[in-house]
């Protein structure tokens, strides 16, 4: 985006803009030719926070519409969880809660990888994390719920694998949809 296409855009369409560039770079850094773990969390976290940060720039009526939206009410409570809690793509030392993804590394033997490493969600994990977090913050009840049921819709749809991208695109299109000029 140059300059006079960012003066020219509104509030929550550049933030907007800002979230479709993070998930490129996300993307970028699952590999090949690069694989950068470390960049991957970093992008991700980034892409939460100007994605669901365009609900607070919103009209009140594109607003009740994003928050109609299971996809973007599910990336809403893992930024929630992201800001307050824990660094959600990073398994570290001293972390509030296990990582609710799982890294899945594409496997060759002494040849140039072939195909991207990508985050799997851990259904298990995250549902231990939204009752936790309710637990500790009554108040991100009806955001966690959401969350909650969004799982168990892709949970019914017996799909063996969700990875972390694929949301991050239909969070892209909820929020594209609803935006007046993308």
């Amino acid at each position: 985006m140059d300059e006079q296409s960012m003066t020219a855009a509104s509030p929550p369409v550049m933030r907007f803009k800002e979230a479709e560039y993070f998930h490129s770079q996300f993307l970028k850094n699952c590999g090949p030719p690069r694989d950068s773990y470390f960049l991957m969390v970093c992008y991700f976290d980034a892409f939460l926070f100007t994605l669901i940060s365009v609900e607070e720039m919103v009209s009140a009526c594109a607003k009740k519409q994003l928050l109609a939206c299971n996809e973007f009410r599910f990336l809403k409570a893992l930024r929630n969880i992201s800001s307050h809690h824990s660094v959600l793509g990073a398994a570290l030392t001293g972390s509030k809660f296990h990582r609710p993804f799982s890294r899945v590394i594409s496997e060759n033997i002494g040849g140039l990888q072939i195909a991207s490493s990508r985050l799997k969600l851990r259904f298990d994990v995250l549902h231990t994390i939204f009752d936790a977090v309710q637990k500790e913050r009554p108040s991100e009840a009806n955001t966690l719920n959401i969350a909650r049921t969004f799982l168990q819709e892709l949970e019914k749809q017996k799909i063996q694998e969700v990875f972390l991208e694929e949301l991050m695109k239909r969070g892209l299109e909820a929020v594209s949809a609803i935006l007046p000029t993308v």
